[in-house]
């Protein structure tokens, strides 16, 4: 959560410093909310099926990934298709976005079933 806070800041200051335009900014935004709602509904998921059995585990999460992709895929497309952005500024954060939150929800996993 930290590092959207602190990536959103980044870009708001060179939004402020005229170095990035409005339209970057927007595609920044648009991007950094996919992936928020992705890696909360990722965590939410987990916290639900971690202390349940093999099964339970594997359907929340590998059924949950497969969900979260094919929705991720939709948004991806819809605000590709239909706003006003910057396509390659939007490709390029929501990709750097994606990775980080990957990062994050395996380190957040290791610490959770370490704490057990």
């Amino acid at each position: 959560m930290f590092l959207y806070v602190l990536v959103f800041a980044v870009i708001t200051i060179l939004y402020y410093t005229n170095s990035i335009s409005q339209l970057f900014l927007t595609s920044s935004v648009y991007a950094g909310v996919l992936n928020l709602i992705n890696a909360i509904a990722a965590v939410k998921l987990f916290q639900l099926s971690h202390k349940s059995g093999n099964s339970s585990f594997l359907i929340y999460n590998l059924g949950g990934l497969t969900i979260r992709l094919i929705s991720l895929l939709i948004a991806f497309v819809i605000v590709i298709k239909f706003l006003n952005i910057d396509e390659y500024a939007f490709i390029f954060i929501f990709f750097i976005f994606y990775f980080v939150s990957l990062i994050f929800e395996v380190f957040f996993y290791i610490k959770t079933v370490k704490k057990q």
